[in-house]
């Protein structure tokens, strides 16, 4: 009888295990399918950063306003990037950059009637929006998965199956 019981107990935690395991594993590979499409779509914004700063500095006087935005898309094109957190900080700067130079632009009248600089501006932001919601969705992925990990230890076998506990990302 106490066998039984037994028996079932076990059985009942290894389908438990089981099921945590593939939702885990599951999860893991959406976390890493959403990563590598938030690294695309940086790379995108990057590219079209270098006709943003074309068209603008025909227009503008002051060329020492481009040097930064310059530098940190130099550093984008050699860095390697393995992961979602090597971008991270690269991509913020670039963000205030390209905010600064909006608000320099708001200030040109004939920079506005550019058509090619109204597409260019207009995919930079797109692409910048876009990123910006693949985060939150990454975010919330990673807290469900690392929530499924700390119910996974609840069961015995669970503690001695090792899985990688992810990091939130700051947006």
């Amino acid at each position: 009888m106490y066998v039984n019981i037994l028996l079932a107990v076990v059985s009942l935690l290894s389908i438990v295990f089981i099921v945590f395991s593939f939702q885990i594993i599951f999860l893991g590979r959406s976390i890493k399918r959403r990563e590598q499409k938030i690294i695309s779509l940086y790379k995108e914004k990057i590219d079209k950063i270098p006709a943003f700063i074309e068209i603008m500095s025909k227009k503008t006087a002051y060329k020492d306003i481009f040097l930064e935005i310059i530098h940190l898309h130099k550093v984008a094109i050699i860095s390697n990037i393995g992961s979602i957190y090597d971008i991270l900080e690269n991509n913020s700067r670039i963000h205030r950059e390209f905010l600064f130079l909006m608000k320099v632009s708001a200030r040109m009248r004939d920079l506005n009637t550019n058509g090619n600089f109204l597409y260019i501006r207009n995919f930079i932001i797109f692409y910048e929006n876009t990123i910006s919601k693949e985060m939150l969705f990454l975010n919330s992925d990673i807290e469900r998965y690392n929530r499924l990990l700390q119910k996974k230890d609840l069961t015995i076998v669970g503690l001695f199956v090792f899985f990688k506990k992810r990091m939130r990302t700051s947006s």
